[in-house]
C-alpha cells in the first residue's frame, strides 16, 4: 500500500507572531540602548534640578523686588533653615536650607529675626546635594525703587555633577543666572 502525504496549500495564508529569536534580539538591543543612555539621562535630570532650584531663588528675588516697589518700602531676603530667622540651621550665607522674604523693621533695618507679621514668603530647602552659598550672611534688600542696596552673588551647584552657576544680583536690582563662578559677562 502506498501512502501519500498531503501538504496543505499555504499560498495566501499570512502567519502572525514573532519567533523567540526575534524577541531575544529586540530585548538585547533595548538593554544596550538603556545602558548607554542612563548616565546621560541622570546627568540631564540633575542639571535640570539645579536649574529649577536656581530659578526658584531668582523668582523669589524678583518677587521681593516687585514687592519693594509696590509696597513702597524695603523688602529683605535672607537664607534661613528654620524659616523664621536668618541664617538659622546652617552657616550664615548657606541658602540651600531655604529662605524668607520679609518687610524691614520700623527703624529701616533688615533684622536677623523678623517679626512674624512682617514675613511675606517662605521657601523650603532645596536638598543636601545642592550647593547654594552667598558671599556673606547678611540679608539682601531691595529699596522702594527696586534697587538692591548692594550687588551680591550666590554660588549655586550640585556636588554630584560638578556644575557651578552663580546668581548675580546687581545694584540696579537686576537678577540673573550666569554659568561658571563669576558674574562677568
Amino acid at each position: 500500500m502506498i501512502m501519500s502525504w498531503c501538504v496543505p496549500d499555504t499560498e495566501g495564508v499570512v502567519t502572525k507572531g514573532f519567533t523567540l529569536l526575534e524577541v531575544l534580539v529586540t530585548i538585547a538591543v533595548a538593554a544596550i540602548l538603556v545602558a548607554v543612555a542612563m548616565p546621560s539621562y541622570h546627568r540631564m535630570v540633575e542639571r535640570n534640578s539645579l536649574t529649577a532650584g536656581l530659578n526658584d531663588l531668582v523668582a523669589t528675588l524678583n518677587y521681593a523686588r516687585s514687592q519693594a516697589v509696590s509696597r513702597g518700602t524695603t523688602i529683605c531676603v535672607c537664607s534661613s533653615g528654620s524659616q523664621t530667622a536668618c541664617g538659622s540651621g546652617r552657616a550664615a550665607g548657606d541658602w540651600r536650607s531655604g529662605w524668607i522674604v520679609y518687610r524691614q523693621d520700623s527703624d529701616g533695618s533688615c533684622p536677623a529675626t523678623p517679626v512674624d507679621d512682617r514675613i511675606i514668603r517662605v521657601h523650603a530647602g532645596l536638598g543636601p546635594d545642592f550647593l547654594l552659598r552667598g558671599d556673606n550672611g547678611t540679608p539682601l534688600s531691595f529699596n522702594s525703587s527696586g534697587f538692591a542696596m548692594v550687588g551680591r552673588t550666590i554660588q549655586g551647584g550640585r556636588s554630584d555633577i560638578g556644575i557651578t552657576r552663580v546668581v548675580c544680583i546687581a545694584a540696579t536690582g537686576r537678577v540673573r543666572i550666569a554659568d561658571g563662578k563669576s558674574c562677568s559677562e
